[in-house]
């Protein structure tokens, strides 16, 4: 199956030399990479309650925060970053070329949703070849979401390819509501429901396209680090699992220690931390089929077995 340029980019942009790899990282320093979003709430609450530095004393925590996963791949091959966060379909695509790399660990379940600003668009049937569509970047989770529906309503996953810009979420959203650069936006939470307040609306879901709820944040870690730095490794999923727990536990309390990190309203906070079925969890769900798709579309080559893109800790 042919695919448009935006394919072939993203395919490789993923074929970097692992050289990087081979150097013998700082044992004293933990970097851990993560995007914008309430959907990495967990991580948050760990830097706020001081999780990692309880269980690693004497290890210096330094969080990074990137715009998009390619920026964190890059970051960890080079060795300067150990956990990394981001939708699951980049990391499939980085196993498939060769990165070793691992799900570690699933942080939250949250919505996808098509949100479009012209009335007259109500479905994918009613895009014009001139309507330009929003996604992160090229093979993000968000892009593979898209080629899947198009798949589901066109027979072709590559429907789209030549109308895709590549923006930030917050970008995007600007782009949408002044109606000039695109018609519609591939967005998450918090970008879904500020869209849908601006009087825009939304025509499909990542649900809808999955056929159910799945991880669509996880966690990972170069297999490297797994192997050298396991009592890291350990404490970091400690830290994480006891930061979840705390959300589900107590998401009055979350929303207020958050609430001045994001810098909303603590009622608009809660709005979206509980946004449509968003859950906190450290379960992965629904990569198998999310994996089967891509290389039925063309991302990847093959479509691996669970059991070997995952560590031992991992729940499903």
């Amino acid at each position: 199956m042919k695919k448009g340029l935006i394919l072939l980019l993203s395919a490789l942009s993923l074929l970097l030399p692992l050289s990087g790899c081979s150097g013998k990282a700082d044992t004293g320093v933990l970097n851990i990479a993560e995007q914008f979003g309430i959907a990495y709430a967990p991580l948050q609450i760990m830097k706020e309650q001081h999780l990692l530095e309880e269980r690693l004393p004497g290890v210096q925590i330094n969080w990074k925060q990137f715009g998009g996963p390619t920026a964190i791949r890059e970051g960890m091959l080079a060795g300067e970053v150990d956990f990394g966060f981001m939708g699951p379909a980049p990391v499939l695509m980085g196993i498939d070329n060769g990165m070793e790399w691992k799900y570690a660990t699933g942080i939250s379940f949250n919505e996808m949703a098509i949100v479009v600003n012209r009335p007259e668009i109500q479905s994918l049937q009613d895009f014009t070849p001139e309507d330009r569509i929003a996604v992160l970047s090229p093979a993000c989770t968000q892009h593979v979401l898209l080629c899947m529906a198009a798949e589901q309503e066109f027979g072709d996953p590559g429907y789209f390819d030549n109308q895709l810009v590549s923006l930030s979420h917050p970008d995007a959203m600007n782009a949408l509501m002044s109606g000039t650069e695109v018609s519609a936006h591939v967005a998450t939470p918090p970008y879904i429901g500020m869209e849908l307040d601006e009087g825009l609306h939304a025509i499909l879901t990542g649900e809808e396209i999955m056929g159910g709820p799945f991880t669509f944040i996880t966690g990972v870690a170069m297999e490297r680090f797994y192997d050298e730095r396991p009592e890291q490794y350990k404490a970091f999923i400690e830290a994480l699992d006891e930061a979840i727990a705390s959300i589900n536990d107590n998401m009055d309390e979350a929303v207020r220690l958050l609430a001045p990190v994001y810098g909303i309203p603590e009622d608009e906070l809660k709005a979206q931390m509980t946004y449509n079925g968003t859950i906190y969890s450290n379960r992965l769900e629904g990569i198998e089929k999310l994996s089967d798709a891509m290389q039925r579309m063309g991302f990847t080559k093959e479509s691996p077995r669970f059991e070997d893109i995952v560590f031992p800790n991992v729940n499903r």
